[in-house]
């Protein structure tokens, strides 16, 4: 009950301050790629992980579930964005004790993580400052975070954090930034509860004005009723947003040998685009310890991402 009081109390402290953000600072943040969903599951489920034990990504969306972790894993994610962005992915999570012969379980030194986020455009048409039909040329956009993670379980309640170098480069102006994640996850029985925050460090000065990154407070919890079924939520408050909700289900089936789930969600970031209005859907399938995971996210007007991930545990 002592691990349960501390992750309630770290959650709630995570997602109260809510007030204290708002829509009056919308667009100010720099490095916004680091809002993307980054992994085919997160996103089919509406980006409600951060109460989860999601394996390997929790390195991204709370680093406190690497505690929990009992097998080496490799994830690598694809997104294929609207107007031709492309994002990717990589997390190398390895439990500590698996790098030794031993008989205690691999997570009880806890696990380390590193991750490596881009995104990035190219053929962005320059016209300078006299309007042309034609552009004068073309130049590109990238954006990069590196991460090293860190997550050790005390019983029931996993503590984690994340320190990480974002980048940023448009055309010829560049920018870089450190940051720190860190968060909490309680396991008990068919319920999970997790809270934290992610990208919270220094301003990120790409030109002449340094701007100030994502800092997002989040608390979120997860609901495993029957074997297969799981539900999931994520309230989050950005600094440079109003606070946000998501919320998730998968329904999963295990096979001889093979695994298959469904996946669907919402969040209220999406909601104001035209169509379907911040819903989201994926699947995925595991073959021994290999697995691929697919999510559809609509943005309206804008069009839609496609996420691929492919994992494998060792």
């Amino acid at each position: 009950m002592r691990g349960l009081a501390l992750a309630l109390a770290l959650a709630a402290a995570a997602a109260a301050p809510c007030a204290a953000f708002g829509s009056g600072d919308k667009g100010t943040s720099a490095a916004a790629f680091l809002k993307v969903p980054a992994g085919a599951r997160a996103a089919a489920m509406g980006d409600a992980y951060g109460g989860l034990d999601g394996g390997a990504l929790g390195a991204v969306y709370n680093p406190a579930a690497l505690g929990f972790l009992e097998a080496v894993e490799l994830s690598a994610t694809h997104d294929t964005h609207f107007q031709d962005l492309a994002s990717d992915v990589g997390v190398l999570a390895v439990p500590l004790l698996s790098l030794r012969d031993t008989r205690q379980k691999r997570s009880a030194w806890g696990a380390a993580a590193l991750s490596v986020r881009t995104l990035g455009a190219s053929g962005i048409e320059r016209r300078g400052v006299v309007e042309t039909d034609a552009p004068t040329d073309t130049f590109g956009a990238s954006d990069y975070a590196y991460g090293l993670s860190y997550g050790r379980a005390l019983g029931a309640v996993a503590l984690g954090g994340t320190v990480k170098l974002v980048e940023q480069s448009l055309d010829s102006a560049r920018g870089r930034a450190a940051a720190v994640d860190g968060g909490v996850l309680w396991r008990g029985g068919a319920f999970s509860l997790g809270g934290g925050w992610r990208h919270f460090g220094q301003a990120l000065k790409l030109g002449s004005t340094p701007d100030p990154l994502p800092f997002t407070l989040y608390g979120g919890g997860a609901w495993r009723p029957a074997p297969g079924v799981l539900a999931a939520v994520e309230v989050r408050a950005p600094r440079d947003d109003e606070a946000r909700v998501s919320v998730g289900g998968e329904l999963s089936r295990q096979f001889s040998g093979f695994g298959a789930a469904v996946r669907g969600g919402w969040s209220s970031a999406g909601a104001e685009a035209e169509g379907l209005g911040g819903l989201t859907a994926g699947a995925g399938a595991t073959w021994g310890r290999f697995t691929v995971d697919f999510a559809w996210v609509p943005y309206g007007d804008l069009g839609s991402a496609y996420l691929t991930t492919v994992g494998f545990k060792f």
